[in-house]
């Protein structure tokens, strides 16, 4: 059994859960999006989609591993630097 496509399946349904988890937060909290809710939206919408075009054999192991790394520099680049986002 190939369990691939249960992997994008779920990897689509992190991108929909997050995106709404932090619609209905900026919503509740009345913030608008900041610093870290664009980190969030990079994490929740973005690692999936490489997730699932690595899968999908569309983009190689190199190409996977080269902006999976970049996300992750991007992310950690801003936690020192956290003004009350």
């Amino acid at each position: 059994m190939n369990a691939s496509p249960i992997v994008e399946i779920i990897a689509a349904a992190i991108m929909a859960v997050g995106l709404i988890a932090l619609v209905h937060n900026r919503i509740k909290t009345k913030k608008g999006i900041g610093l870290r809710a664009i980190q969030f939206l990079c994490l929740v919408l973005v690692v999936p989609t490489i997730l699932i075009l690595g899968l999908q054999g569309i983009a190689t192991a190199e190409v996977v591993a080269g902006l999976l790394g970049t996300i992750i520099g991007y992310v950690l680049a801003g936690i020192g630097d956290d003004t009350n986002a």
